[in-house]
């Protein structure tokens, strides 16, 4: 990353734990149209949270979704060479069914988005019925709702509530991806992502905001690690997000702050100042390397 110079402000401490994982609500109503009829189309579908759709701030701070999502930038480097393989002309196209604020029980059961079939999870399982054969990815991205909702960061970390949190993540996604699998069938790829860790940016605060960061090194990477087992014991790859970010490393970097501090800052909006900030979701830069990530694993 390059050097930049950051400036705690005291007052964010208490926009930064309210913004943490979270996403915005959703208020649009998803829904599948009729483009399942040609042979030679095949889709790259994008299912998750607010990270799925690409949101990110405005100047007034409003979150909006965007067309530079990690997705959006997956799906542009990888369609070229997919519809230039093989002998029959092929055209790929991408479908965003995520939900911003989404939780795993949203996803199964609905939440703040409206989708025709009840839940993002049935309108993924009836895209993916209806298209079998033509879906060439799925990508997906879980859990940070929830992990927020758990409440297991505030201004101190509960590891115990930490481990409880992680544990049901972790079972109530290994449901989700065996539904999508049976629906998906063998042959279509699916791939998860870990998290990178806005929590780090409360290091611009005071020594205890440093206590803090450090602390929730540790929480994120006991959720992590419950995703990355839960993605493996369903035989998906997983996209290894928080290794991209660094956000374990924390030796000084150019800037004289952590390197994960510093790629927090660079990569999300986590330090900017109001009224854009402070917010977890990615600036483009940092959509891009997530959807680098992604690709560095796919087939």
């Amino acid at each position: 990353m390059r050097a930049k110079s950051y400036r705690p402000r005291s007052a964010w401490r208490i926009a930064l734990i309210a913004a943490a994982l979270t996403n915005g609500a959703c208020d649009t109503v998803n829904e599948i149209g009729n483009i399942g009829d040609d042979a030679d189309v095949y889709y790259y579908l994008s299912l998750g949270t607010s990270l799925s759709v690409g949101v990110q701030p405005n100047s007034n701070g409003v979150l909006l979704p965007t067309g530079d999502g990690y997705a959006d930038q997956l799906f542009a480097s990888i369609k070229p060479a997919f519809d230039a393989a093989g002998a029959q002309a092929r055209d790929l196209e991408l479908v965003k069914l995520g939900c911003p604020g989404e939780t795993l029980d949203d996803m199964a059961n609905g939440g703040n988005c409206l989708y025709v079939e009840g839940s993002q999870l049935e309108a993924a399982v009836d895209f993916l019925t209806a298209n079998s054969g033509n879906v060439h990815l799925v990508t997906i991205d879980m859990g940070a709702n929830d992990f927020r909702d758990g409440g297991c960061i505030d201004t101190m970390v509960d590891l115990v509530c930490v481990n409880a949190v992680s544990t049901q993540i972790s079972i109530d996604l290994a449901a989700v991806l065996a539904t999508l699998r049976n629906a998906a069938g063998p042959d279509t790829t699916i791939v998860g992502m870990n998290y990178y860790n806005p929590f780090l940016a409360s290091w611009l605060l005071d020594l205890a905001g440093q206590t803090l960061a450090m602390e929730s090194a540790q929480a994120v990477s006991v959720l992590n690690g419950f995703l990355d087992t839960t993605y493996a014991a369903e035989g998906m790859p997983l996209a290894d997000v928080a290794f991209a970010f660094e956000s374990d490393d924390f030796s000084i970097g150019q800037s004289l702050l952590p390197i994960n501090v510093e790629n927090i800052c660079e990569l999300t909006y986590a330090c900017d100042p109001p009224p854009v900030g402070p917010d977890i979701h990615a600036k483009p830069a940092g959509y891009s390397l997530i959807a680098d990530t992604f690709a560095a694993v796919l087939p």
